[in-house]
């Protein structure tokens, strides 16, 4: 798709402008180490995702236009099993990380980071960094003395050739940020370390140093959501409103996986700089293209028309790949070790491990880390007989359930042997342990937030109504293991599948009862496990950030599953106490959207009072049921 935004009629040589150039910035985004077309969680080739997808399309686009950028926006380290894989005893000693290897093979100009390229800890994010042939920016965070952590902006000086042919030597000035939620989400590592400050006013503060340094046009890779025009400086998503920022003439998005310009879009914020969202994984390709006009009396260059456009990866590799060579000896090297990486057992179980219908009931797999984490704790309140005399409970959440990642993402883990790429499966992230002190209304609260995962439903309205709101990221819903409650879906949400406030009235947890079926009184005080992330507000659960840290651990959770696995002397078969469960509605008929692998599964689904009613357009598996 291609949006097109005209910022004043092209210049004749009549108007005193004597020069037009034609500028292309390439980017990618959020590749979260996925680097080959593989799926390492199921063993399986995959030429949806990896940087190398978007190799092609990368030379294709250079050899339509040479005057091009390349450009990376970050949370390129961390998501998939290379990135463990390049922490690990398996990455010879002295070897760059292979995201960035790769990264250098394809003659990248320049990176920032995003908040997930911090979750292995600041010694690990340096290391990688230090093999980077490119400079990676960041303007908003800063070392607890006061000195930048990297570079907060550069501006590369390049040799261009305008439509003439004559050449021209600009001055491209280059900055980065990250969402300054990031202190809170990465408190294990950063606190005392790393100061992360608004995106916003540091934006505008590079821009202009930019411009004073003698820029002749300014990038901003914004690792950040789109957000809205009017963004508050300290927003998680702003990259429109740093695209208002005077003196900017381009920005890169991320973060939120999104892609901009999608299909059938065709539209730039009036008066704002050219923006381009390229998806997440590789599946993206962004791309911006730049028409500069430069004034024969001032000598300035401007920026007479953009047009920013997004290109799906391939899918399927071309007969002839225009590949660097350096990058397919990379390629082989880092598929290799990570399949290693991925084929460690770790230990045996005896049930599948699943979530396609962890948005229905409590299930094995969200059990299973609930364990994990309860276990993990237990040496900390056996030390303190004040925690002790507290209930403890597990909140975790079906990290892949579909939702945005669409109707492949769900976890589907076989009984038998249980390997590191299924740990890496059912916990995708490397966030750190935390335990928190909660009030019952903390707790409520908490809940509500998970609650907005599902469509409002009309009980008795004719026909079933759809009840999975897909645009409610799944890592988000939350599981509070050691309580009972109900989820009233014919009530109002309070806040939206983005975690925005709608209302703050009544919501949708009824019944709201501990394991032994007292209710809990909004001034009750329990323990919460949970992972530093959750426990710093992340995906927007305001009610977590607000109860007491009582103890937090930056190793990764996923190490304490690993563990919890390994120690298991059995093969493991979780029990799923009753937990959470809708209130019925007279039942009112609903489609429940799973991913299509459930029907692997038919004897849950007929348990939890399913029936299959054949795939939904978008490919999601649909079922019947009544609430």
């Amino acid at each position: 798709m291609v949006v097109t935004r005209t910022l004043q009629g092209l210049p004749a040589d009549r108007d005193g402008r004597a020069a037009l150039l034609d500028l292309r910035l390439l980017a990618s985004s959020d590749l979260h180490a996925h680097l080959c077309p593989f799926n390492y969680f199921t063993d399986r080739r995959d030429d949806g995702v990896g940087l190398a997808g978007l190799a092609d399309l990368i030379a294709q686009a250079r050899a339509d236009c040479p005057n091009t950028l390349l450009l990376d926006n970050g949370d390129t380290l961390q998501g998939a099993p290379l990135g463990d894989a390049a922490v690990s005893d398996l990455l010879p000693e002295g070897s760059a990380h292979p995201m960035i290897a790769a990264m250098n093979a394809l003659g990248y100009d320049a990176a920032t980071l995003g908040n997930h390229d911090f979750d292995f800890g600041l010694a690990a994010l340096e290391r990688a960094l230090a093999d980077a042939r490119f400079p990676v920016l960041l303007a908003n965070a800063t070392r607890s003395g006061g000195a930048p952590f990297l570079p907060p902006h550069v501006i590369l000086e390049r040799s261009l050739t305008d439509r003439a042919g004559r050449a021209h030597s600009l001055r491209i000035g280059l900055t980065g940020v990250v969402p300054p939620q990031l202190a809170q989400w990465g408190h294990a590592h950063l606190a005392g370390r790393i100061e992360v400050a608004p995106m916003l006013p540091a934006a505008a503060r590079a821009t202009a140093s930019l411009r004073a340094a003698g820029a002749d046009l300014v990038i901003v890779m914004a690792h950040s959501g789109l957000g809205q025009p009017d963004a508050p400086p300290d927003a998680e998503n702003a990259a429109r409103a740093i695209a208002r920022i005077a003196g900017v003439d381009a920005v890169i998005a991320g973060h939120s996986h999104g892609v901009f310009p999608p299909e059938g879009l065709a539209r730039h914020d009036p008066g704002a700089a050219a923006l381009v969202q390229p998806g997440c994984n590789g599946s993206h390709l962004g791309q911006i293209d730049l028409v500069l006009s430069r004034d024969r009396i001032s000598d300035r260059w401007t920026v007479s028309a953009a047009t920013s456009r997004t290109t799906p990866a391939p899918g399927t590799p071309p007969p002839k790949t225009r590949q660097p060579r350096a990058l397919r000896d990379q390629l082989s090297r880092a598929h290799r070790m990570t399949r290693s990486y991925a084929a460690r057992v770790i230990g045996r179980s005896a049930v599948p491990l699943e979530t396609y219908f962890s948005l229905r009931a409590p299930c094995a797999a969200t059990q299973l880390i609930a364990d994990a984490q309860r276990a993990a704790v237990q040496p900390v309140i056996a030390a303190d007989p004040a925690l002790a005399a507290l209930p403890l409970l597990s909140a975790t959440t079906p990290f892949k359930a579909g939702g945005r990642g669409g109707p492949s993402a769900y976890t589907d883990v076989p009984a038998g042997p249980l390997l590191l790429r299924h740990a890496a499966d059912l916990y995708g992230y490397t966030n750190g342990l935390a335990l928190l002190r909660a009030t019952g209304a903390q707790l409520r609260d908490w809940l509500e937030r998970s609650a907005s995962a599902f469509h409002r439903i009309e009980p008795g309205a004719p026909g079933p109504q759809p009840l999975i709101d897909h645009a409610f990221a799944s890592y988000n819903f939350d599981r509070m293991d050691g309580l009972l409650y109900e989820i009233d879906v014919s009530a109002a949400a309070r806040t939206n599948a983005e975690g925005d406030i709608l209302h703050d009235g009544p919501g949708r947890i009824r019944n709201l009862r501990h394991r032994d079926g007292r209710p809990v009184a909004e001034s009750d005080s329990v323990l919460v496990v949970t992972n530093t992330y959750r426990a710093a507000g992340g995906g927007h659960h305001a009610a977590a950030a607000t109860c007491e840290l009582i103890h937090e651990a930056a190793d990764p959770v996923r190490d304490r599953l690993v563990a919890h696995i390994a120690a298991s002397p059995a093969p493991l078969a979780p029990s799923v106490p009753p937990g959470w469960s809708f209130t019925p509605l007279g039942g009112t008929p609903v489609i429940f959207e799973t991913g299509p692998g459930a029907l692997r599964h038919d004897a849950r689904a007929q348990a939890l009072g399913l029936s299959q009613k054949g795939k939904s357009p978008a490919g999601f598996m649909r079922y019947l049921l009544h609430i």
